[in-house]
């Protein structure tokens, strides 16, 4: 992976003016996934800006954009599962075969 897709969010949910993104992280223990919440507006200027304060206004739709991304993430974890099986008999093959 370079690093230019490493520091993007492998899914990003988008309802009006809130996006949740996905991120994934290897870890020694497998693979993590994490959620970052924000909110585009304009400033005083007409400059568009990032915040992570969600509006009172906003949150039903924040907490409809979590409940995706929860889904989204058990999709993941589901898709990582399948690769670890497709690719664990390939390794026992390998193990019995150093072993003999």
């Amino acid at each position: 992976m370079n690093d230019e897709a490493k520091n993007r969010p492998i899914e990003t949910l988008r309802d009006g003016a809130i996006e949740v993104s996905i991120w994934e992280k290897q870890t020694e223990t497998g693979t993590a996934y994490n959620t970052q919440r924000s909110r585009s507006y304009q400033d005083q200027e007409g400059q568009w800006k990032r915040t992570h304060a969600i509006p009172e206004r906003d949150l039903l739709r924040a907490a409809r954009l979590d409940e995706l991304a929860y889904g989204s993430i058990q999709k993941l974890r589901e898709q990582d599962r399948l690769q670890e099986m497709k690719e664990e008999p390939a390794r026992r093959t390998r193990n019995r075969d150093r072993s003999r």
